[in-house]
């Protein structure tokens, strides 16, 4: 087994993760990283193959692929184009003039149409709308002249007929100079409703931490979301309490991966390259240590009451 294998193998160790495991993530067959791991380079498919391969198993397990390849460029077979030379000329079709298009001589000409169409609808509806207003404001009119003919004509009621109503003193208002009694204060107090206090707002709080791992408790929270975006390749798993695998794989860089635990007590976080990845719970980010790039983060939700 050769150094940079041994490396590989020791990191995928610390990461929990078989050949198979490794197989799924990075879509290269069990028996090629098993041929890296031993070091025999023979068995891969060429020299491009091989330090693809390479680059691609160490992101898998949270290395630098593009570190490890300058690291160990002297065991590594140098890269070369495995395209085999002396290919035959490839052949052409020869290009068929394209047909006129009819509709590219119609469509102007409809267009016009249509546009002639569109301004003659507007006018008419312009002068639907002021006959509509005309007609409004004569009736109007002769509605008023009507009520001042009866009017001049001594239609109106004599005003010797109109009846004083009643006056009901139960409804008199105090006077400005009265003091409202004791009782009619007490009564306006009981009619007060008392002012909502503001909800509480959310808080992270670390409680726990160490180089490699913290722990975060959420609380006066609505809701529980962890949002993890990739500044560069990392392998990232997000389990909740739940068991359930929410992240699962290898981000490739600018991927941005957004789940709501609202329903979860709490989740857990691996991380295989902390500095090419953020995270953000409820919009807010976390900070994370850089070193060792390998993180584990834990995170406690309380739903807000």
């Amino acid at each position: 087994m050769t150094e940079l294998g041994q490396r590989l193998k020791s990191a995928r160790n610390d990461k929990d993760l078989s050949l198979d495991e490794i197989q799924s993530i990075t879509k290269i067959q069990k028996r090629y990283l098993l041929a890296i791991e031993e070091g025999n380079y023979e068995l891969l498919p060429g020299n491009f193959y091989t330090r693809a391969f390479i680059k691609n198993y160490a992101e898998a397990v949270g290395l630098h692929g593009e570190e490890l390849l300058e690291e160990y460029a002297s065991e590594i077979p140098k890269s070369n184009s495995d395209v085999p030379e002396n290919l035959p000329p490839r052949r052409t079709r020869p290009t068929v003039p394209s047909k006129p298009n009819r509709w590219s001589s119609v469509f102007p000409s409809v267009l016009v149409i249509l546009l002639i169409i569109g301004v003659a609808c507007i006018i008419w509806f312009v002068v639907q709308g002021n006959d509509a207003t005309t007609s409004q404001n004569g009736a109007s009119n002769k509605t008023e002249e009507q009520v001042s003919s009866d009017e001049n004509s001594g239609n109106a009621p004599a005003s010797d007929e109109v009846k004083d109503e009643p006056k009901d003193d139960s409804k008199e208002e105090p006077a400005a100079d009265e003091e409202p009694s004791a009782e009619d204060e007490k009564d306006s107090e009981v009619n007060e409703e008392p002012e909502e206090e503001p909800a509480p707002a959310m808080e992270i709080n670390k409680t726990e931490g160490n180089a490699s791992s913290s722990t975060y408790e959420i609380t006066n929270a609505e809701k529980f979301e962890i949002t993890v975006e990739a500044k560069g390749s990392s392998w990232v798993a997000l389990i909740g309490g739940d068991n359930k695998k929410y992240i699962y794989e290898s981000l490739k860089k600018d991927k941005k991966v957004t789940h709501d635990l609202t329903n979860v007590a709490s989740a857990s976080l691996r991380i295989g390259s902390s500095p090419n990845i953020t995270v953000l719970v409820n919009g807010e980010k976390i900070d994370i240590p850089n070193e060792p790039v390998v993180q584990n983060v834990t995170f406690n939700y309380k739903k807000a009451e």
